[in-house]
């Protein structure tokens, strides 16, 4: 089982834990004392918050790791080549407005996540949990990416990501 770093405020350690030792038990990895996991229940999780908590991006980061070995074990979901390639397009081609008084979403990390997102779709990785997850740090008096445009465009994304895994 992973040694997660703490965090002030985190994912419930108990929670993780079992979720961590059910997904290990399905993989053969552990004995398994409760029902098998699926990649699907794993993707759907949400836990609940702690002080002293798991960090939750060494969570969220572990647990996408568990999935893939899930859908590999079941036979894995792969997305169909040709509209990886438009959604790759899709990506490089978006053009976002900027704010400079309201608040906004910092460009060079929006810039960075979607091109680590076209990495992983090239590589047959991309995850619409990883998509509708992102959080970007908030810019003031300074410009930044507007945040209803950004958001707006990583829910088409993650949905469009999501509909390719289902239909590989």
């Amino acid at each position: 089982m992973p040694d997660f770093p703490r965090a002030f405020r985190g994912y419930s350690p108990a929670q993780v834990d079992a979720l961590i030792g059910r997904i290990e038990g399905t993989l053969g990895l552990s004995p398994l004392y409760a029902p098998p996991v699926t990649a699907d229940e794993v993707n759907a999780v949400k836990f609940r918050r702690a002080v002293r908590g798991y960090r939750m991006k060494a969570v969220d980061e572990a647990l996408e790791k568990y999935i893939r070995e899930l859908e590999d074990k079941a036979g894995g979901k792969r997305m169909v080549s040709g509209e990886v390639d438009r959604l790759v397009g899709l990506v490089r081609n978006v053009q976002f407005a900027t704010s400079r008084l309201s608040p906004g979403y910092d460009e060079q990390e929006v810039d960075d996540f979607l091109d680590t997102t076209i990495a992983a779709l090239r590589a047959g990785t991309a995850r619409g949990s990883v998509v509708k997850k992102s959080a970007f740090a908030t810019t003031r008096m300074r410009p930044g990416y507007r945040q209803a445009e950004v958001d707006a465009f990583l829910e088409r994304l993650a949905s469009e990501i999501e509909r390719l895994r289902s239909e590989g």
